[in-house]
């Protein structure tokens, strides 16, 4: 996310303020196509409704693993 210009969104998702949100488009440029289409793949979707359904729901489980502006200890989340 950083290197696409996105450091700011994302570091929203681990602080303590409000969510910025990410768009599919963004996504689709952090991730790659390749990535994207292996990804979507594994889900069963097709890939715009993967991106689609990632950006709605990454910023809310990126912060719901993040309590307190803190990364999860390695090895402690699950899935």
């Amino acid at each position: 996310m950083q290197q696409a210009g996105l450091g700011h969104v994302a570091q929203s998702w681990v602080g303590n303020g409000a969510n910025q949100p990410v768009s599919p488009q963004q996504l689709q440029s952090v991730l790659g196509e390749s990535q994207v289409r292996n990804m979507a793949g594994q889900a069963g979707m097709a890939p715009q409704d993967f991106l689609s359904q990632l950006s709605e729901h990454l910023p809310c489980a990126v912060d719901g693993m993040t309590s307190n502006g803190r990364l999860p200890d390695e090895g402690t989340v699950s899935v």
